[in-house]
């Protein structure tokens, strides 16, 4: 099968330090994958090459058979690709049907013109707001959900540019136990609809995730495999987890 994302030698650099170093991931079709790593792991630099943010000093990012170097940010998004960051981005002075209009409209320019969608633009946000469970806030206002509720609001947002690749970055950063699994239940079911990348540092939201997970240390790929591989693995004991004086730290 050919992988709808590659990343080959990719090597990004910042005054000398190397954000990323000769990094290689690929991505089928339909793929959840866990990106772990410490704080300076390369994450961050990972996301922001892929969708055009930071240009690679060496490398390639392939996407459904293209390169994306030196492409805009704006025209990555329109090739399919996604990105939802750690803080919500939502209108929060408008309900969350009208948010979702908004974003639905983007595919249909004119729709904005006029002030209004028509009737499949109209299904196609009734289905999102079932899609992550917001059916009932649909005429709240956005400013007044909760914060998981904001995080599954910027999901449907991107869902309406029904991309290709979606990129997560820490969903459950600071949402409850129910809101957290309510989360994985949600990007478990997007997958094979959609490849999906997620960064998180909640290991137990990971495991849960049940998905492969790929370990970043120094803006390369130190190991990859499942949760169970990874969380016995010596290297990532070593340099994600540490290892305290009971020999406990694992991931």
């Amino acid at each position: 099968m050919t992988a709808l994302l590659e990343l080959r030698g990719v090597t990004v650099s910042f005054d000398g330090f190397r954000a990323l170093n000769d990094l290689n991931l690929s991505l089928q079709p339909g793929e959840l994958r866990a990106v772990i790593g410490p704080n300076g792991a390369g994450k961050t630099t990972f996301l922001d090459v892929i969708t055009g943010k930071v240009r690679p000093t060496a490398g390639e990012v392939i996407f459904r058979g293209r390169s994306l170097v030196g492409i805009s940010e704006h025209r990555i998004a329109r090739l399919g690709i996604g990105r939802k960051f750690q803080t919500p981005r939502v209108y929060e002075n408008l309900s969350v049907r009208r948010n979702l209009e908004l974003a639905v409209s983007r595919r249909s320019p004119f729709a904005l013109l006029f002030g209004r969608l028509d009737g499949s633009a109209q299904d196609r946000v009734q289905h999102l707001l079932r899609v992550v469970g917001l059916d009932p806030q649909a005429q709240q206002l956005a400013g007044g959900l909760a914060h998981g509720q904001k995080q599954w609001l910027e999901i449907a947002m991107l869902l309406a540019q029904d991309p290709d690749l979606l990129l997560v970055d820490e969903p459950v950063a600071g949402l409850s136990d129910e809101e957290t699994d309510r989360t994985g239940q949600l990007l478990r079911s997007l997958a094979g609809d959609h490849t999906v990348i997620v960064i998180e540092h909640d290991m137990d939201f990971i495991r849960n995730l049940d998905s492969p997970v790929t370990v970043l240390h120094e803006g390369h790929v130190l190991c990859e495999g499942s949760m169970d591989s990874v969380q016995k693995d010596p290297r990532v004991i070593e340099v994600y987890l540490g290892v305290d004086d009971d020999h406990q730290s694992q991931p």
